[in-house]
């Protein structure tokens, strides 16, 4: 019989969370409770950038600026047990036009009241959102609801 390939994955994942010494800090249900009130609830889904247990760099590498697109919260629907983080911009830039400055839309407020709804915990590092899948000792014990 061979092996399922998710299985196989599954366990190199806890075998590395094992390794790291990390704590769980979210399951399936609430990444999906997550995912769902961000498209119900927010004007729209913002920007992230991931990191997922056995990849070694983020997704996308650079993340530093405001962007101008959207958060595909639905690509990480399949993966949710393998994410160690997410960085999440609650803001995103407009175009208003080809010679003006874009607009900043802002929905941090928004982002903040669902975060605290749905009792996410998570770790505010200047002006991005860090949700953990799996902390490290110390990142688990900054973790705010």
């Amino acid at each position: 019989m061979k092996a399922d390939p998710d299985q196989i994955h599954k366990q190199k994942v806890i075998a590395e969370v094992e390794q790291r010494s990390l704590t769980s800090v979210m399951n399936h249900t609430r990444w999906n409770e997550l995912k769902e009130a961000i498209y119900l609830e927010l004007r729209f889904p913002p920007a992230f950038q991931n990191k997922y247990v056995l990849e070694a760099e983020p997704y996308p590498l650079v993340f530093e600026q405001d962007v101008f697109y959207l958060g595909d919260w639905e690509s990480l629907s399949t993966a949710w047990y393998n994410i160690e983080w997410v960085r999440v911009k609650p803001r995103l830039l407009e175009h208003t036009g080809k010679y003006t400055e874009p607009t900043l839309l802002n929905i941090e407020a928004e982002w903040v009241n669902l975060l605290q709804r749905l009792r996410i915990p998570y770790l505010k590092k200047e002006q991005d959102y860090w949700i953990y899948g799996y902390a490290t000792a110390t990142e688990f014990e900054q973790l705010g609801y």
